[in-house]
């Protein structure tokens, strides 16, 4: 059977870097035996996510043309995965939106009879990171990303928790049970935990699926997933709630990252923290039991801890209304030269498609003068012919 290495998250632990590393290297993971393969779904943005089927929710509009498409993902991508699996021994899925997506019920059943049915077995591979850090970051990433999300840090941490599984130890004894024990394979997203060659991300999770990391290996350039930081986190947080700017597909996103960005090169902003000291004390100690019975059973750490960074007392992020009018100016500015942009290459093509009708028409006036030429010749013949026969 070929193994079939799901690598389900969580979000915020790198996952991107590795997904797009791997995509990269497909010729160099060939000579391992290895697959990272990649399902033509039509799917925007989710070219390098290849295990993104088994979560994906249509949103075609009726329940049934939903299920329909949901199917047919499926069907293609497992299809290919047997083709592939008579190849490679080893084949490489990664979503981490399976992480949350698994809570369903009967998720695992479902997966592991499809995989079972192709001759695959399952390993699934999951990367934990500290509560606290995971939470602000996905308060900040869903602001960025999302044109409807204005809730405050404190109402996203309320309704966070409830979507994205914090309770690690519940969740991954639920996965545990569906997949066996000895088939999962916990990791702790934490520099000085990092194993492998190098003990970085990248050559731990290399070292988890069994990839040695050699010289074939092209390291590339990845593109950075910038987070807001500063005053930029609570303009855009406004910007979501205007009612015609979430209509339109958020399309500020990218100039308030780029100066968001721009700010903090030009004055780098001292590291703070969402939560005050004392909040975060209380905040992380919901899960000093689950953390302990983690690092325990799951990594068989008798000691039972799980995260070895100390938690640090950061000043509390706040809005600076002192810059604010400085980093508004910056947004501005950012945005503007992305509209000129546009306007520069819509103005662009406008000439070249004016170039275009005009050789276009240039060759009709062309075809026209040959056109008359060729008629009046053949008036000319036939006047000939007819006055030649007349005469005779």
């Amino acid at each position: 059977m070929a193994t079939v290495y799901l690598c389900i998250g969580t979000q915020k632990t790198g996952t991107t870097f590795l997904q797009e590393f791997m995509r990269r290297n497909e010729k160099a993971l060939k000579k391992q035996g290895y697959c990272y393969p990649k399902f033509e779904l039509g799917i925007n943005g989710m070219k390098n996510r290849n295990a993104y089927f088994l979560v994906h929710h249509s949103k075609l509009g009726n329940k049934e043309a939903c299920q329909k498409e949901e199917a047919e993902f499926k069907r293609i991508a497992y299809s290919k995965i047997k083709e592939l699996s008579k190849e490679f021994p080893n084949i490489v899925l990664s979503d981490e939106n399976i992480w949350y997506g698994c809570k369903r019920k009967g998720f695992w059943t479902e997966v592991l009879d499809e995989f079972h049915n192709i001759g695959c077995e399952v390993k699934v591979i999951v990367y934990l990171r500290r509560q606290d850090q995971v939470i602000e970051s996905l308060w900040k990433q869903r602001l960025k990303g999302m044109a409807c999300d204005t809730f405050s840090f404190s109402e996203f941490c309320e309704r966070g928790s409830g979507w994205f599984p914090l309770d690690y130890f519940q969740h991954c004894t639920n996965i545990a049970e569906a997949v066996g024990r000895e088939n999962l394979t916990v990791r702790i997203y934490e520099r000085g935990q990092f194993e492998g060659a190098e003990q970085s991300l990248l050559s731990d999770y290399l070292q988890t699926i069994n990839v040695e990391l050699t010289k074939d290996f092209d390291r590339g350039k990845t593109g950075a997933n910038y987070s807001l930081n500063g005053n930029f986190i609570e303009m855009k947080r406004i910007m979501n709630g205007v009612p015609r700017y979430k209509q339109m597909h958020n399309f500020m996103r990218g100039p308030i990252v780029a100066a968001s960005v721009h700010q903090e090169q030009m004055e780098p902003l001292e590291k703070t923290s969402v939560f005050s000291y004392e909040d975060l004390v209380k905040f992380m100690s919901r899960f000093d039991e689950s953390n302990r019975k983690v690092a325990v059973e799951f990594l068989g750490r008798e000691e039972g801890v799980l995260f070895r960074e100390p938690l640090k007392e950061l000043p509390v992020w706040e809005v600076k209304q002192e810059t604010m009018y400085r980093d508004m100016m910056v947004f501005m500015t950012e945005m503007f030269c992305e509209q000129q942009k546009q306007i520069e290459m819509l103005t662009q093509k406008l000439n070249d498609l004016s170039k275009n009708v005009n050789s276009v028409n240039g060759e009709m006036k062309n075809t026209q003068k040959e056109l008359k030429s060729i008629n009046s010749s053949l008036i000319l013949r036939g006047y000939r012919k007819v006055k030649n026969a007349i005469k005779k």
